[in-house]
């Protein structure tokens, strides 16, 4: 069997390719890629030099054309699966027997010897894929069909969600961690997850957007948000944050006596950063509370950008608890697809701003790096 698939083969460079389809292992799945969210990931990674020809895209949606002779024909919450359902992936296939496995269970970048849908894991700081570069393999979605690897996470979707709404479950499970890792027994002095906190979000891309939701999920309806780019801050305005500030607008100083004006000289009760621009972090710490939180969450991507800060005034003076998240287990997952089965009454739909054929991915990637929220590869757009 024969398929398509956008290959990034060089620095800049996505060439859509014929490739064949491998044997299905026993206990994997053959799906027929519906719809592929494009991450901000994904555009940094294209404009790098892959160590070897790699289909990327890890926001992988597709319905189910055949099974393995094994399979259990169950989803990670155990709900039956026949051909022709579509499910959602948890983009991380861990080894289950390395130490952090062992240590820490199955979750996004625990594993030292992962296999990743769609990201190169030197990306992550990991040892490369070791694999021949010709054929190339069906690693993401950024192809027409998937073998879905055995042990792989994946969820049933709904059959009155559509494919691109559940393809919002990787992002939305980023963000529902980012919250997650906050949450604090009642009443001890970390707690910032409560209805009278004031929460700031740097960064009003998908991240940030689907951070800011989550976190009015939960009863934090405080919330301040920064961005640049205008549909973005406008959407923010309507649909996430009380108050949205343009960072080409404003200036840091700026922005930090606004929060303090609103938080009666305090700061933010939590700070949480999806930027990926790492002064933001810095930012961050000259926002949050004494006793406050910040979660890092937009750098996991190195851009190779350093940042000085005074350990003793940004942190230990106001025992600030920084949290980075990258590990990521599949109950996050769970959670998200949990909300995502509410999205006649939450409006995820109105984050996603750009849809296009697979056969059309260079047009996706410059809506990306435009003035989009999220843009989709969807099988039935023509």
């Amino acid at each position: 069997m024969k398929t398509t698939a956008n290959i990034w083969i060089s620095k800049g460079v996505v060439e859509q390719q014929v490739v064949s389809v491998p044997d299905i292992p026993d206990d994997g799945l053959l799906i027929e890629v519906t719809a592929n969210g494009i991450c901000g990931t994904d555009l940094h990674l294209i404009n790098t030099t892959p160590s070897s020809p790699l289909v990327l895209g890890h926001e992988i949606v597709g319905r189910i054309v055949a099974f393995g002779r094994t399979h259990p024909r169950t989803d990670a919450a155990d709900a039956p699966l026949i051909e022709g359902d579509g499910i959602a992936l948890f983009p991380w296939l861990p080894c289950l027997v390395c130490w952090g496995c062992r240590r820490f269970g199955p979750s996004a970048t625990t594993c030292s010897n992962p296999f990743v849908y769609g990201i190169p894991p030197e990306a992550l700081g990991l040892p490369p894929l070791a694999r021949p570069t010709d054929p190339v393999e069906l690693t993401g979605g950024f192809g027409r069909h998937l073998v879905v690897k055995p042990g792989t996470y994946v969820w049933k979707v709904p059959d009155d969600m559509p494919h691109e709404i559940a393809a919002l479950l990787d992002p939305l499970a980023v963000a529902v961690r980012s919250v997650d890792v906050m949450k604090t027994a009642p009443g001890t002095w970390d707690e910032v997850i409560r209805p009278d906190s004031t929460a700031v979000v740097l960064g009003a891309g998908a991240i940030g957007l689907l951070v800011a939701m989550v976190l009015r999920s939960v009863g934090v309806t405080s919330i301040i948000m920064s961005g640049s780019r205008p549909s973005r801050l406008s959407l923010a305005r309507d649909i996430a944050a009380e108050h949205v500030l343009d960072i080409h607008e404003t200036e840091v100083d700026e922005r930090r006596r606004y929060v303090l004006d609103r938080t009666h000289g305090r700061g933010a009760d939590l700070v949480i950063d999806a930027t990926n621009q790492p002064s933001a972090l810095g930012e961050a710490l000259g926002l949050v509370r004494r006793l406050g939180t910040v979660v890092e969450v937009g750098n996991i991507v190195g851009t190779g950008e350093k940042l000085t800060i005074d350990p003793a005034q940004d942190i230990c003076q106001k025992n600030v608890r920084l949290l980075g998240v990258a590990a990521n287990p599949p109950q996050s997952y769970s959670e998200a697809m949990a909300l995502l089965a509410r999205h006649d009454e939450l409006p995820f739909g109105r984050l996603i701003t750009g849809r296009h054929s697979f056969s059309e991915l260079p047009a996706a990637l410059a809506d990306l790096a435009g003035d989009s929220v999220k843009v989709m590869l969807l099988a039935d757009r023509k």
